[in-house]
């Protein structure tokens, strides 16, 4: 087992660990609302995932054959996540999924991603249910991820333990420990002393780590020098908090969406 663990990509890596976070939102829908909505929402993933891949490759076979399926297996597990499992409309999972990819091979600045296409189309999803309310969109939020069991009369957010374990070695593996660390940290302290986040301490350490773990360190949209990561988490933190005082719609990928732009232009400026 430690050498399969060991011959694993980062990527790999990181799939696994979105594989047992989406077993575990499954089986929490069918504990708490019923056999119906699980076996609903377990079919909406499978099919997503179906989707997910014919679109990867079409996209692929015309635009941009260097993308790879792993890449895009990874999002569509993410977007999963962050679904509400209680929309009856499967369209409304596929049209998310097809704004993933537009995301993916078009948002673009000189060849490379702008956006980690997750944010994007969680952000993109947000606004447009702003403007368009009568479409009915499917909320998109990290919320999604504050799974809980209920065992011996209390609610156990177990998500904490492979989150926990992902960003022990994935991010280590991606040497991205400084940017994760330094957001975790600082969102917990302005969390605590500040109303920016959710009131539930547990929730709101579940997708701190969750957002530290998963998606701040995305690798073609953060920095990898030490001195910057540290810089970019920390900067990201007090964004998110201040948007989140703010009172901002889904203040983690709008904040996410900003450092991402930011990013891209501190990287544009540096090498003038």
């Amino acid at each position: 087992m430690k050498n399969i663990i060991n011959k694993l990509t980062p990527y790999q890596h990181f799939l696994v660990f979105l594989i047992i976070l989406t077993v575990l939102k499954i089986a929490n829908v069918f504990i708490t609302e019923g056999s119906e909505d699980g076996l609903h929402f377990a079919m909406l993933g499978v099919g997503l995932i179906l989707i997910s891949t014919l679109l990867h490759f079409l996209f692929s076979f015309l635009f941009d054959k260097k993308k790879k399926y792993l890449h895009s297996l990874i999002s569509t597990f993410l977007i999963i996540l962050m679904l509400s499992h209680a929309d009856p409309e499967p369209i409304r999972g596929i049209m998310v999924i097809l704004f993933l990819y537009l995301s993916k091979f078009f948002i673009k600045y000189k060849g490379e991603n702008i956006f980690n296409p997750v944010a994007f189309t969680i952000g993109f999803v947000t606004i447009l249910a702003f403007f368009i309310p009568t479409l009915g969109i499917p909320p998109m939020d990290f919320t999604g991820i504050d799974i809980r069991f209920p065992i011996a009369g209390f609610q156990v957010p177990l998500p904490i333990i492979p989150i926990t374990l992902a960003l022990i070695f994935n991010v280590g593996r991606m040497k991205k420990h400084p940017l994760a660390l330094t957001y975790i940290l600082f969102s917990l302290l302005i969390g605590i002393t500040t109303p920016a986040f959710t009131e539930n301490i547990f929730s709101f350490i579940t997708i701190v780590l969750f957002t530290g773990a998963a998606l701040v360190v995305e690798p073609k949209t953060s920095p990898t020098d030490v001195k910057q990561q540290v810089i970019y988490g920390g900067l990201m933190a007090i964004l998110i908090a201040t948007l989140s005082i703010l009172e901002v719609p889904n203040a983690i990928v709008l904040g996410l969406l900003i450092g991402n732009i930011g990013w891209i232009l501190f990287r544009k400026i540096k090498n003038k």
